[in-house]
């Protein structure tokens, strides 16, 4: 795996969505909370970020870069991502706003 996925950690959605990106990638897809992260300055936005070296790629785009590592299963998937990314990224805002929706409880969730 050539990068790392890091996010918010503190609200269950996160974890569970964590969770379910390393049961669709193959290998070890390697998570840790953004406070962890030290390396350099991150962009200030409330997202899931996947790093790979000194590049940091954020909502739907971090997203599809990870799908490319998942299972074959899971590939169809990425046909979504044909979408225009402005389109993908309303749709992540959504989810993201909309998580309690989604059976998860939001703890003390920064996003």
């Amino acid at each position: 795996m050539d990068g790392i996925v890091l996010i918010d950690g503190g609200c269950r959605f996160c974890r569970f969505s964590s969770k379910l990106l390393k049961r669709m990638v193959k290998g070890n897809l390697p998570i840790i909370p953004e406070t962890s992260f030290t390396e350099f300055t991150l962009p200030d936005i409330d997202s899931i970020k996947w790093v790979v070296g000194k590049k940091v790629y954020v909502k739907s785009d971090a997203i599809a870069r990870i799908l490319v590592h998942a299972h074959w299963y899971f590939q169809p998937l990425r046909i979504m991502f044909l979408l225009p990314t402005r389109l993908l990224d309303m749709g992540y805002d959504w989810v993201a706003k909309n998580r309690l929706f989604w059976g998860k409880s939001v703890d003390d969730c920064a996003i």
